[in-house]
């Protein structure tokens, strides 16, 4: 699939999309899963993830560079033959296509629950699905401009939050350092380092980025804030909660702006930060859609892919929908399935990809 030049995203929009979709992930029921075995040390996760992601990373960084204007999967198909790569792409599409469906629900219950509570599910779970495929089918050179657009106000917002609330943050329940020791915390973090490893989807819009030193440069600079920002706001939330009360936190940073007031009068000050949440979201979860549509066309090789995003929003509403208990959802499914199946299915499919590619070029030069 041949991209024009000028329906390339620049490095600064490459930023923005890795940002947003990658650093917004605290706000909704991940700091609680990760809290449940690590406790005070959750905030170290993820800058272990990341050493951990480096490998799959560099595989990635070398493997576009090498076949240039391909995709993962059709790089896959190229490497591995066309059946092995069809099964990686399927791999790759129900991984993120179900994070889709659980993460817009848990969203959605978010919504309902922490702000409109007299409102149905359906209505805001329509509203947020019907916002994202608006701009995921206006392209990814879309999304890219609106995430740069929107990324300023919305890091300000969250500099705000964490300015506001820093007279009632003790940093002292950090401690002890470790939290239940070390040998936990290496387990946790690589159990749960899928939860950067979006990365991998990036490989995906390789041929939508304006080369590889854009692609490489706009990887390590959102990915290496994303981590900070991340760490932050779990240190943040230990800080103001402690353990164990945040353990029973469904929605911890949510939790934290009701706590917010600008002086003895004005409170409420949420709903400020709650449009920007907003605007985050439909940016994230377009960004979702975009990529399970692109991912399943490029298995079933599909040449026009935005046909299936209407679908494909439509089934993630009717499917999200069904479950009665989202929280049980979000902790179980999320936390056991795609966060832990999902770590290992990113950290693998790269690396195999790469050494199988390694292998034919050592086979070839033999021969030759």
């Amino acid at each position: 699939m041949r991209i024009k030049e000028d329906q390339k995203v620049r490095t600064r929009e490459f930023v923005a999309i890795i940002m947003l979709i990658l650093g917004i992930k605290f706000t909704d029921m991940t700091a609680t899963i990760l809290f449940k075995e690590t406790t005070t040390a959750t905030w170290m996760i993820p800058f272990i993830s990341a050493v951990i992601i480096i490998i799959p990373l560099v595989t990635i960084l070398s493997l576009v560079k090498q076949y240039k204007d391909l995709n993962i999967i059709e790089i896959a198909n190229q490497v591995t033959g066309k059946y092995i790569g069809f099964f990686i792409g399927m791999i790759l599409f129900l991984i993120a296509y179900s994070s889709t469906i659980v993460n817009t629900r848990g969203y959605v219950d978010i919504i309902t629950s922490m702000y409109f509570q007299e409102s149905t599910n359906l209505t805001y779970y329509i509203l947020l699905v019907g916002a994202s495929y608006y701009l995921a089918n206006r392209g990814l050179l879309a999304i890219g401009r609106t995430a740069w657009i929107c990324i300023p106000y919305v890091k300000i917002s969250l500099l705000l939050v964490i300015i506001l609330m820093w007279n009632k943050l003790y940093f002292s329940h950090l401690f002890p350092i470790l939290g239940p020791g070390l040998k936990p915390l290496l387990m946790e973090s690589a159990k749960y380092s899928s939860i950067s490893g979006d990365i991998l989807y990036m490989a995906m819009i390789f041929p939508f980025v304006k080369g590889f030193n854009s692609f490489k440069k706009g990887i390590l600079i959102g990915y290496g804030i994303v981590v900070m920002e991340l760490s932050l706001f779990l240190a943040v939330f230990i800080a103001f909660f402690d353990y164990p009360t945040f353990e029973f936190i469904a929605y911890p940073f949510h939790e934290l702006l009701r706590m917010i007031r600008l002086g003895r009068f004005v409170s409420h000050v949420e709903s400020l930060f709650f449009a920007f949440w907003c605007v985050a979201s439909i940016i994230r979860f377009s960004f979702y859609l975009y990529i399970s549509a692109y991912v399943f066309s490029a298995t079933l090789k599909i040449k026009e892919f935005e046909p299936l995003l209407l679908p494909l929003a439509a089934l993630t509403v009717v499917i999200g929908i069904l479950p009665e208990n989202n929280i049980k959802n979000m902790l179980y499914f999320r936390g056991d399935f795609i966060l832990t199946f999902g770590s290992l299915l990113l950290f693998l499919i790269p690396i195999l990809i790469y050494l199988v590619s390694k292998g034919k070029e050592v086979l070839k030069n033999e021969k030759g």
